[in-house]
């Protein structure tokens, strides 16, 4: 059977099966006899979010979503709306769908997570151990507190622990069918980066830009998560970082634009970082251009599987630094919104130095070389596949070559 819903298509029996198989595991070597994963709208409003949960239920929810995972049971999937109950039925691989959102008064606070904690309790999970599972680690969203008071009152011998970190690195490596899709989402970011590119000129609106990609990413059965776009002039600039949300101010000649494009299919996407120029670019930008172009080729060369972090530190900085500027250089967890490393130029060191890398991993590898205060710079990068050769680019745009609107 196929998923009735283009955005959300099923992955085979067989992956779900591996998925629960692999967290199982982990689960029983780690003592664990429940996870509740939860999850909350997010992506500028383009799309729910949700990853975490989504890896095990095929889809999310408007606004909140619970999912009870037992070692053993059958999972359940809490939902905020009574009125949703059937479509997201039809939609995920979890059929016990229940409405969460009748909301319970405890400790003074209004919360929906009432009917989680009695279906913890019908398990028979009190005085267990409960993983927590946030929509993200990196972001430290777990489990808001309303729900903590909740559950700990309901069930006071119960050990509740947040295993946000340990579940994403268990779902880090990717099957075959995961970098399948992954590829599907790169091809798509690479359409919307084109037609976005294509139409950005000397008048248009980054906001208008900001409407054509998600025009152009629903056209292609697929949604746009993120679309910043900002443009500064390069006589006097002041910023190295796209605006999350684009202005209204029209893109002027002599402009640079900087862009962080992502878009995809259920929760997989592809991520262009690009800049362009509106115009020839002065010496200095073509000086920082291609100081990221070096950086991001040096690394997709060096990320391999076994490589720690740590090893990397030079090729991060050094180069950057030597030319004068400072480097904001990024290697970052993308496959699906939030899974490690978070590495980031920080100084004279990087950030998760002890991060090894692992075969069919995804990252996102990003040249970033700025100007002290930050008020200058460009960025390079995209989404890559750890291969034993090194990073394999899943993109085909050529954000490496200088591209002026003329």
């Amino acid at each position: 059977m196929e998923c009735p819903n283009y955005f959300w298509p099923w992955f085979s029996d067989d992956e779900y099966k591996r998925r629960y198989a692999l967290v199982r595991a982990g689960m029983e070597k780690a003592g664990i006899d429940c996870l509740l994963v939860y999850g909350i709208s997010r992506g500028m409003g383009m799309e729910p979010g949700q990853t975490n949960l989504v890896y095990l239920t095929s889809v999310a929810t408007w606004s909140q979503t619970y999912l009870v995972f037992p070692l053993h049971e059958e999972p359940t999937m809490f939902i905020m709306s009574s009125n949703q109950v059937k479509n997201i039925r039809d939609n995920s691989v979890i059929k016990d769908v229940r409405p969460g959102g009748s909301f319970t008064r405890t400790g003074g606070l209004r919360t929906s997570a009432g009917p989680v904690a009695e279906r913890l309790s019908e398990l028979g999970l009190a005085g267990k151990k409960i993983g927590i599972v946030g929509d993200t680690s990196w972001l430290n969203i777990n489990l808001p507190h309303e729900a903590h008071v909740m559950l700990t009152e309901a069930m006071p011998d119960t050990k509740f622990e947040v295993v946000t970190r340990w579940y994403e690195d268990l779902r880090l490596v990717k099957s075959q069918e995961e970098i399948e899709r992954m590829r599907q989402s790169a091809a798509v970011t690479d359409k919307v980066y084109e037609v976005m590119v294509a139409a950005a000129r000397p008048g248009v609106r980054p906001c208008d830009l900001y409407n054509l990609m998600g025009r152009t990413a629903l056209e292609l059965d697929a949604r746009l998560t993120l679309g910043h776009v900002g443009r500064t002039p390069m006589s006097n600039p002041d910023m190295d970082y796209p605006h999350y949300y684009p202005l209204t101010t029209p893109i002027e000649q002599g402009d640079v634009v900087m862009t962080e494009v992502a878009a995809g299919i259920g929760g997989y996407y592809g991520k262009i970082w690009g800049t362009f120029f509106i115009g020839d670019p002065t010496p200095e930008y073509e000086k920082l251009f291609a100081l990221g172009v070096e950086t991001s080729h040096k690394l997709h060369a060096a990320i391999k599987p076994g490589v720690q972090v740590s090893d990397l530190t030079s090729i991060c900085l050094d180069d950057t630094i030597a030319a004068g500027f400072k480097p904001k250089t990024s290697i970052t967890g993308w496959s699906t919104w939030n899974e490690p490393p978070d590495v980031r130029a920080a100084g004279d060191h990087v950030t998760d130095s002890d991060f090894v890398f692992q075969k069919d991993t995804c990252l996102s590898v990003t040249g970033w070389p700025s100007n002290e205060d930050e008020s200058m710079g460009i960025w390079l990068g995209d989404v890559c596949l750890v291969t034993d050769q090194g990073a394999e680019n899943l993109h085909k745009y050529p954000i490496r070559e200088i591209h002026v609107v003329t």
